[in-house]
């Protein structure tokens, strides 16, 4: 049925968002109106606290450990799907681009994971404006950097179907 992995990291993938979406709907307060991501991005040991408040530390630890599934099939997907549009693009300098796309993906999940590490100290209390700002720091540059990677799947898009038609 899946020849090619890439259909097998896309439907982890799709499986691994799904599971983070359902549990992580608890997470969803006035307080915190993008669940977990309010938890990454808060940088004030107050917002913390308003955020941890309102939910059950049980529910957000089985998030983050969930999470870590989650990096295991977007960094998968993301990787071998930027390695595969890469492989159809003419242009050398898109093809490079392509690899260094994946490799991005590899750093983002490194980063995903310290900054799970991170919030795992902070929902036990073990947590400084310092560490608060690392979480938040480390968040924003996963995001940027998934956000790149997406970015060149999309410019990509329009080459896959050239090069099917030729």
């Amino acid at each position: 049925m899946f020849k090619q992995p890439i259909y097998i990291a896309a439907l982890f993938c799709i499986l691994m968002m799904t599971a983070m979406r359902w549990q992580g709907a608890v997470l969803i307060t006035p307080d915190s109106p993008r669940a977990i991501v309010d938890l990454e991005l808060a940088n004030q040991p107050q917002r913390v606290q308003t955020i941890l408040h309102g939910w059950n530390i049980k529910d957000v630890r089985l998030n983050i450990q969930i999470d870590f599934l989650f990096i295991v099939a977007y960094v998968f997907f993301l990787a071998l799907a930027a390695e595969g549009m890469a492989s159809k693009w003419a242009n050398s300098k898109m093809q490079f681009l392509g690899w260094l796309m994946a490799r991005l993906a590899l750093i983002a999940g490194v980063l995903d994971i310290a900054e799970n590490l991170l919030m795992l100290q902070t929902i036990d209390q073990h947590y400084s404006p310092l560490s608060l700002s690392l979480t938040r720091n480390i968040a924003l540059i996963k995001f940027s950097l998934v956000g790149i990677v997406l970015l060149y799947l999309l410019i990509s898009i329009p080459n896959l179907f050239k090069k099917k038609l030729s």
